[in-house]
């Protein structure tokens, strides 16, 4: 079954209301169980628009299968902007329910986290000399 815009549309204002739906982290003694209980309402919500059937599983699968094709599309589009050269790039650009879901996400997983200093960016640029060397002749 293929995931069409109406399921977006439901998911996203699930999410909304348990934004832990995107993290999928739901802590505590009972958090496993009360993942699964959200998660299995929100199936059924999906499941009752009436266009097929999915497990909670797949539900789960389709979600992160769609916020990895997003991020990775945001990543590229931030790329593009950022890259010398003018001209247009090959991206569609994000449309609103991908950026409904970045919204929900956040951006540190497109930018990064500001605070933490990424390793290897600050390389000691050495700089080479060139040395002549001079033979003299004694004769």
């Amino acid at each position: 079954m293929r995931v069409t815009t109406s399921y977006w549309e439901a998911f996203l204002e699930a999410a909304e209301i348990n934004p832990l739906l995107i993290t999928n982290k739901f802590n505590g003694i009972q958090g496993k169980a009360t993942g699964n209980d959200i998660w299995k309402s929100v199936a059924q919500k999906l499941n009752g628009l009436g266009y097929g059937v999915k497990t909670v599983q797949e539900w789960r699968r389709a979600v992160t299968d769609w916020k990895c094709k997003v991020k990775s599309k945001a990543s590229k589009l931030r790329a593009a902007a950022v890259q010398t050269g003018g001209g247009s790039t090959e991206t569609p650009p994000l449309t609103p329910l991908e950026e409904k879901l970045l919204a929900l996400m956040g951006t540190k997983c497109i930018e990064g986290d500001k605070a933490v200093q990424e390793l290897g960016q600050h390389i000691l640029r050495t700089k080479v000399v060139s040395t002549r060397i001079i033979y003299f002749s004694l004769d």
